[in-house]
C-alpha cells in the first residue's frame, strides 16, 4: 500500500500548491486546460489573422490559427476528447486578437465555448477591433443554421453590409453575448436588414452591454436592431444595450408564441443617425403568451411601443415620442 500511495499521476514538484495574492494567477494552475483548475480537459485556442496559419495547432500565441472558423472547428473536434463523446460538455476558450484586418465570416459557432476578443473597444470601428465579417460588401458576419448551446462571446464585433445580418441565428440556448457589437461593415452607404436576427428559437440567452445597430458616424444603422422572427423567446435577458434601427429598434413577430420570462431592461432603443419609426414592435401572441417585459428603457423614436394584448408589460420606461403601449 505504501508504494501505491506514493505513485501520483503528476509529479508533486510540478504542481503549484500555493497561490499567492497579488502574485499568482489562474494560469499558475498549469495542469488545468482553458484556465480552469485541476485536470480539466478543455482547450485554449488562439487566433491572429496576421501571424496565424491554418497549418498551426492554434494552442499558443506562437502558433495561432489564422481565422476564427479554424478555432471553431478545432473546438468542436476536441469536445469529443478524451472520452470519445461530446456528452462530457467540455468547455473551451478561443482568444481572438484584434488587428487591422477583419476576420472572415462564420457559418458555424462552437458549443460550450467562450470566444473572447482581445483588442480595442468593439463599439468603435476598424483598426484593433476583433471583428468578424468583411469590411465592405453585401455580406453577413455570421449565419448559422445549426442549434447553438452554451456559447459565451465577449468583446467581439460582428459586421455586415446592405440587406444582410451581422449575426443571423437559427436557434440558441443557454448562451450570452457581453460587450459585443453588431453593426455595418463600414461601407459608405447601405444598411443591414437587422443587427441581430433570430429565425427560429432562443431560450435562456443574454445580451448584456451590447451595441446593436449603427456606428453612429454614418447613416448605416440597420432597418431593425434586434429582430425575432421565430416562435420561442423564453427566459432571455437584453440588458444595458444600445439598440437602433430605422423601422424598429426591437421587433417580435406574431409567430412568437412562447416567450414567458424574457425581459428587456435599462436599454437605449430607437434613433441613431436616422430616425426610428417604432421603438418596440412586439406582436407576440397569443395573449396568454405575450409576456416579454420592458422595464426602465429610454425609447427615442416617433412611437415608443406597440405591444400586443397587454400594455402593463411596459414598466418605468421613458419616451421621447408618442407612447402607445398596446394594440
Amino acid at each position: 500500500m505504501a508504494v501505491s500511495q506514493a505513485i501520483a499521476p503528476r509529479q508533486a514538484k510540478d504542481r503549484p500548491f500555493v497561490l499567492k495574492k497579488g502574485i499568482s494567477t489562474l494560469s499558475d494552475l498549469k495542469d488545468g486546460g482553458a484556465g480552469y483548475p485541476g485536470d480539466y480537459p478543455g482547450f485554449v485556442y488562439y487566433v491572429n489573422n496576421i501571424t496565424g496559419n491554418s497549418a498551426y495547432d492554434g494552442l499558443s500565441w506562437e502558433t495561432p490559427f489564422a481565422q476564427v472558423s479554424e478555432a471553431v472547428t478545432a473546438s468542436e473536434t476536441s469536445r469529443a476528447l478524451p472520452s470519445g463523446t461530446t456528452n462530457d460538455y467540455v468547455r473551451n476558450i478561443i482568444y481572438v486578437q484584434g488587428t487591422g484586418t477583419a476576420y472572415t465570416a462564420l457559418t458555424a459557432l462552437p458549443l460550450y465555448c467562450d470566444i473572447i476578443g482581445i483588442g480595442a473597444n468593439v463599439r468603435g470601428t476598424n483598426q484593433g477591433v476583433p471583428r468578424i465579417g468583411l469590411d465592405t460588401g453585401a455580406t453577413s458576419g455570421c449565419v448559422t443554421t445549426a442549434t447553438v448551446r452554451g456559447l459565451g462571446v465577449y468583446n467581439m464585433q460582428f459586421q455586415a453590409g446592405v440587406d444582410k445580418y451581422p449575426l443571423d441565428i437559427a436557434s440558441m440556448y443557454r448562451s450570452e453575448f457581453v460587450n459585443c457589437s453588431f453593426m455595418t461593415n463600414g461601407a459608405a452607404t447601405g444598411r443591414p436588414n437587422a443587427g441581430v436576427r433570430v429565425s427560429a428559437a432562443m431560450g435562456s440567452t443574454i445580451f448584456k452591454d451590447c451595441f446593436i445597430g449603427s456606428s453612429c458616424s454614418i447613416a448605416t444603422e440597420p432597418d431593425i436592431g434586434f429582430s425575432f422572427e421565430g416562435t420561442y423567446f423564453h427566459n432571455c435577458l437584453i440588458e444595458g444595450c444600445y439598440i437602433c434601427g430605422t423601422t424598429a429598434g426591437i421587433y417580435l413577430a406574431d409567430t412568437c408564441n412562447t416567450n414567458w420570462g424574457s425581459m428587456v431592461k435599462d436599454c437605449y432603443i430607437g434613433d441613431s443617425s436616422h430616425a426610428c419609426v417604432l421603438g418596440v414592435d412586439d406582436n407576440s401572441k397569443p395573449a396568454s403568451q405575450a409576456r416579454v417585459v420592458y422595464a426602465g428603457n429610454y425609447i427615442n423614436a416617433a412611437t415608443a411601443f406597440e405591444l400586443s394584448y397587454d400594455h402593463t408589460r411596459a414598466i418605468g420606461n421613458m419616451a421621447s415620442g408618442a407612447f402607445i403601449a398596446s394594440s
